[in-house]
């Protein structure tokens, strides 16, 4: 379990050049990014649970899980919370070390339109 979010990890940081430092809380890993964005990853195998959350000021900016919350949708249980609070589909499929790289993708795209 801990191997399959650890190299999902490592696979984020050689994708994200924003992070700046990683801290392991038991429970997830929480990776500090610039500008005061945080960045934690949730994933239990045991459970098939995961969350992905781009946070910044103690508020939910994108998040991606599987809580079984939103049966309406097309990739349910899989959805994405967007910064404006509404929820759409999500291309995540519950493998850390295949999902993160588009959430890596979702998140330099969404760091880098903050710079300008």
């Amino acid at each position: 379990m801990v191997d399959r979010l650890d190299h999902a990890i490592q696979i984020f940081i050689a994708l994200c050049p924003h992070v700046l430092a990683v801290h392991d809380l038991l429970t997830k890993i929480r990776l500090d990014l610039s500008e005061g964005h945080l960045m934690d990853f949730y994933y239990n195998a045991t459970l098939g649970k995961y969350g992905y959350t781009l946070i910044r000021g103690g508020q939910r900016i994108l998040g991606w899980d599987n809580a079984p919350h939103h049966p309406g949708l097309e990739s349910f249980p899989h959805h994405c919370h967007l910064p404006d609070g509404t929820v759409e589909p999500s291309a995540l499929t519950g493998d850390p070390e295949t999902d993160v790289v588009i959430v890596a993708i979702e998140v330099n795209t969404f760091l880098r339109a903050q710079e300008n």
